[in-house]
């Protein structure tokens, strides 16, 4: 399965134990990915609302992909293999994307 920028996907989750670890991931590389057709850099999608959370609102999906209220945390980065992707969930607008990345710079400047 491919990925594009601004697709919600399930994947495993390197942050979980037990035997359910698999989550929602958010794509957010561009085109300059030296392998962006067999790795991605994505954030994590969870049902969890933290302080710096950002919001999957109705709006910023494209095509709804997750069943629950869900966020993601910039701070959650993860860099997934294709073959690695289980299931394609849905996809956010542009500009949201872009607001997780400015979010994802704040961290790292």
């Amino acid at each position: 399965m491919q990925a594009d920028r601004g697709d919600v996907v399930r994947s495993s989750d390197p942050f979980k134990l037990g035997e359910n670890r698999q989550r929602p991931w958010l794509i957010v590389n561009n085109d300059s990915h030296p392998f962006g057709d067999e790795q991605f850099l994505a954030v994590a999608v969870t049902t969890k609302e933290y302080d710096r959370s950002l919001a999957l609102e109705t709006d910023v999906w494209e095509v709804r992909g997750v069943p629950r209220e869900s966020f993601v945390s910039p701070w959650a980065v993860h860099s997934p293999r294709v073959e690695d992707l289980v299931a394609w969930q849905g996809r956010v607008t542009s500009e949201f994307v872009d607001t997780v990345v400015d979010q994802i710079e704040t961290y790292l400047r």
